[in-house]
């Protein structure tokens, strides 16, 4: 076979394969401006090898993988991958994405203009800042730093209660119940920067034997809470959502850093079929985990958590437009929130950004309950009350 017609093979073959991939997997552009496709992490060989490592990559290397994300409908955590690292693609024809993407932030059409909505951030949030995809138990130090441990005092000492979810750098969202608490149980402080609760610093060592330590978790003292003036009237655990404003402001770093909450529109409608849960396992009543843990939750149409309810002897009215529903499939992994802890999941806002969608609310009802769904506050639709109940 003539050398011109061997190439010429050749070049028919690529062009084949880029024309499959082309079909399959949004368009983007690596880090190192090379041509790539956007596809979830664990198909691309390479990058995938090396998150799954028990020892994490050097800090170059992370920075690569975090600057290389992209956002797929649907998908934790997703890459900007060279096509010959990409694992054989579906055949779906799918729109053209970049790495990264940037958009400009859009307010609900039914959002009350009057609102003060610029004390919540829309850029600077939900920024993941490690390569870890969700998957696994335990979390990394930095991963999820929103989470905050709400603490109380009991017989004079301090212990730790519920949890909550950095908003912005004075306000906590946190449920209702986890504020409206019994008299021997008082409210006190909340911790910020925290991982490991049995740790005083938390530190990360990569690869390349570099380690990288969080500053040490924070304490700050509470200025004022604020309860839905509708909680548990007339139906109980219903409007299961407060704020708790800090005495002070407080500084963002890589362990300390704000969660998205639900402000586009498009972002408010979503539907995700899973999502991510975050926590020590905390209760009023107990902690289960002096790690924070994650679990990855199905997502349960309030209909068929209802029916589980039933079936389980739970007298719980929920309603869909204020409660949403997720989990039951696993005994343990619905035990892994706190009270009053953020439910969430990727999207796409300035890139992918983690956006809370839901305050563990009766979880103290389902926890440990087999096929039980646990019941979370739906933040889209008290997005006007959150503004509405902060202030600079």
């Amino acid at each position: 076979m003539a050398f011109g017609t061997r190439l010429s093979i050749v070049l028919l073959i690529v062009a084949h394969v880029s024309s499959v991939l082309s079909q399959s997997d949004p368009a983007c552009t690596t880090p190192t401006r090379q041509e790539g496709f956007c596809v979830p992490i664990e198909r691309c060989r390479n990058i995938y090898g090396i998150v799954t490592s028990p020892t994490p990559p050097s800090k170059g290397i992370q920075n690569y993988i975090n600057r290389a994300a992209c956002t797929l409908p649907d998908v934790v955590r997703s890459i900007c991958c060279q096509p010959a690292e990409i694992d054989p693609p579906t055949v779906t024809a799918t729109p053209v994405v970049t790495a990264a993407p940037t958009k400009a932030p859009v307010v609900m059409s039914n959002a009350s203009p009057d609102l003060n909505w610029s004390l919540l951030p829309t850029t600077k949030c939900g920024t993941i800042t490690t390569n870890r995809i969700a998957g696994g138990n335990l979390t990394r130090v930095f991963e999820y730093p929103w989470m905050v441990l709400l603490r109380y005092m009991r017989n004079g000492e301090l212990v730790d209660g519920c949890g909550g979810s950095l908003i912005n750098n004075r306000y906590v969202l946190t449920a209702a119940h986890c504020v409206r608490t019994p008299s021997t149980l008082q409210l006190s402080k909340v911790r910020l920067g925290e991982h490991d609760k049995k740790k005083e610093v938390d530190c990360i060592v990569y690869k390349d034997g570099e380690t990288e330590c969080a500053d040490p978790a924070i304490e700050v003292d509470i200025e004022s809470t604020v309860v839905h003036s509708e909680y548990n009237r007339p139906i109980r655990y219903r409007h299961d959502i407060a704020l708790i404003r800090m005495a002070k402001e407080v500084e963002f770093s890589d362990s300390i850093k704000p969660i998205c909450l639900p402000i586009r529109e498009d972002v408010r409608k979503k539907v995700l079929p899973k999502y991510i849960l975050t926590g020590w396992g905390t209760t009023e009543e107990q902690a289960l985990s002096d790690i924070l843990l994650q679990a990855l939750l199905k997502h349960v149409t309030v209909p068929d958590c209802q029916q589980k309810m039933k079936e389980n002897g739970l007298r719980i009215d929920l309603s869909e437009e204020y409660q949403m529903c997720a989990g039951g499939e696993d005994l343990v992994d619905s035990c892994k929130g706190d009270s009053g802890g953020p439910l969430g999941f990727s999207v796409d806002l300035v890139g992918a950004r983690f956006v809370q969608y839901g305050v563990v609310s009766a979880g103290v009802s389902t926890c440990g309950k087999q096929s039980v769904p646990g019941i979370y506050t739906r933040v889209s639709s008290y997005m006007n009350w959150i503004v509405e109940n902060m202030k600079p």
